[in-house]
């Protein structure tokens, strides 16, 4: 059996919208033809259940061996953290139980179909035990994709990103803009709503040598997913690359005097 190729979501600032990218690149994967997983461990804000409209009691089936079963879900295989407790219950895991959980979930809790192509992991807004544990025992990261809005928060979030990323050696496919832009129904001017540049997410790619990926816009699902295809064949279209960690690191003032 082959290993399926996992694609993290990371971003370290919340509401820069990676359960929407993680949706997009899934649905991207299945309208070619890829056989595809969603896996959810925002173990404290947990929103692809709400996402995707999936509304149920908490609980998955079990199987012998102690693993549940995902659920399918819109041509996809949907296993999501915020579906083992209720919406509205508060998670209040010390850190050593929430790296254990996402361990299990990462290695041996899930029974995925064999024949899947690739999972996309919807991953916490830390850089905390948790996603420590993710990287460090997820199998077969073909590359992460980070994730960062143009605004001055995410933009700087980057460098934090980018030093977890060395330090565990991960594969990095590349970093994209979301919410890069919006368009007046109105008038059909484009405006950014935040204070960066979308070339700034670029020119901080470039900088450490990750792939910029491309920009998706403020927008309706329809009009974001062309914009998600062109990052989708962006990503299979290279080689991801490893950052192996330089004395000192990268640091957030760096980035910002380099965007001056």
């Amino acid at each position: 059996m082959t290993e399926a190729r996992k694609l993290p979501v990371l971003s370290l600032k919340g509401g820069t919208g990676k359960t929407t990218i993680c949706l997009g690149l899934a649905e991207a994967l299945r309208d070619a033809g890829r056989r595809v997983g969603l896996l959810d461990v925002d173990i404290h804000a947990s929103a692809l259940p709400r996402a995707i409209g999936l509304q149920r009691d908490p609980g998955y089936e079990p199987r012998r061996g102690g693993m549940m079963y995902p659920i399918d879900h819109d041509g996809y295989q949907v296993f999501s953290i915020g579906l083992l407790y209720p919406e509205e219950d508060p998670n209040m895991w010390p850190g050593p139980a929430k790296a254990s959980a996402v361990k299990q979930l990462a290695t041996t809790s899930v029974a995925w179909q064999e024949d899947l192509d690739w999972i996309v992991v919807d991953t916490p807004p830390t850089s905390g035990d948790e996603i420590k544990s993710l990287l460090e025992n997820l199998p077969g990261i073909y590359g992460c994709v980070i994730v960062c809005q143009p605004n001055d928060l995410a933009v700087l979030a980057i460098a934090k990103m980018l030093d977890v990323l060395m330090a565990t050696e991960t594969p990095i496919a590349g970093i994209l803009a979301n919410m890069a832009g919006y368009r007046c129904p109105h008038c059909g001017r484009v405006s950014n709503p935040f204070d960066r540049e979308t070339e700034d997410v670029r020119a901080i790619a470039e900088r450490f040598g990750v792939t910029y990926l491309g920009a998706v816009p403020f927008a309706s699902n329809e009009i974001r997913r062309p914009a998600l295809r062109g990052i989708l064949d962006s990503i299979l279209g290279i080689r991801p690359i490893t950052l192996h960690r330089p004395k000192g690191g990268v640091t957030r003032w760096a980035l910002e005097k380099l965007l001056r």
